[in-house]
């Protein structure tokens, strides 16, 4: 599976589909769609920032900011959830919006930067005009 915006190319062998990320995502800011990618070959995946690569034993859990997924095993379970504890507002309003819960065996890439967490930094200093 490989975040949409993460998705860079791959070798013709390679089968592209979409699969739906859930409501839940889409609130969240990321996408409505991921992308699933099957076969063997060459994938190439973009970041903002480098790529840190997680791997998970079975039954072992791991959060992540959905804003830093690049890509994950199709077959690991995942959910997604708040990241904070309270109603959504709470959430969003603590500069977070969405984690997933992962749980191995399998392998997450997570960008080491948040190109959206970048643009709201710089946006104050930016002129804003009519």
């Amino acid at each position: 599976m490989v975040q949409s915006s993460s998705y860079l190319a791959g070798d013709t062998s390679l089968q592209v589909d979409t699969k739906f990320g859930g409501a839940k995502s889409f609130f969240g800011g990321e996408g409505l769609f991921v992308l699933q990618v099957s076969g063997a070959g060459l994938l190439l995946v973009s970041s903002f920032g480098a790529i840190h690569r997680k791997t998970l034993r079975p039954g072992e859990g791991y959060v992540v900011d959905t804003g830093h997924l690049v890509a994950w095993e199709g077959q690991m379970q995942y959910n997604l959830r708040k990241a904070a504890k309270g109603g959504i507002f709470r959430s969003m309003m603590s500069g977070e919006g969405l984690v997933a819960e992962f749980q191995g065996p399998g392998e997450i890439l997570i960008q080491t930067r948040n190109i959206a967490a970048l643009a709201a930094l710089l946006k104050p200093h930016f002129p804003s005009g009519g």
